[in-house]
């Protein structure tokens, strides 16, 4: 093989790579978009007939994921603590968290909470606390 033919095939395997590294998280991300979206309603949860509970939640999608812990006493959001996440804005959990702490809905209609893809794994993990009782403690 010839210097230039070498020249031209480590040029277009470097191109190659390059692209690949550009174009691969664009559509990891844009499939993790859909699955979302596809999850983004978030139902509220009856918690007026419990006394008081710790619950624990997880709800993944994609390569994001949170779980938390809900404290409810006679039947309000007492505390919110994220356990643990991944993929997720954590500073924009915790406005979430506010927000559903202060007015006592998975929904508020405060500072365009649901708008974001933490907002919907964390209300998400928050609902599946409490719907299905994964932990009680």
């Amino acid at each position: 093989m010839t210097k230039k033919r070498m020249v031209k095939m480590a040029v277009i395997l470097l191109v190659s790579a390059a692209l690949a590294l550009l174009l691969i998280p664009g559509m990891i991300y844009r499939a993790n978009e859909k699955l979302v979206e596809q999850e983004a309603v978030v139902e509220d949860p009856d918690i007026s007939y419990i006394a008081e509970k710790t619950l624990t939640g997880s709800y993944q999608s994609g390569h994001m994921s949170a779980t938390v812990e809900v404290t409810i006493v006679n039947g309000q959001y007492t505390d919110i603590r994220l356990t643990d996440s991944a993929g997720i804005n954590p500073s924009r959990a915790r406005q979430v968290i506010d927000a559903i702490l202060a007015y006592q809905t998975l929904t508020p209609e405060y500072d365009d909470i649901g708008t974001q893809y933490t907002d919907i794994i964390v209300q998400k993990a928050i609902y599946y606390a409490v719907r299905y009782n994964y932990s009680v403690s």
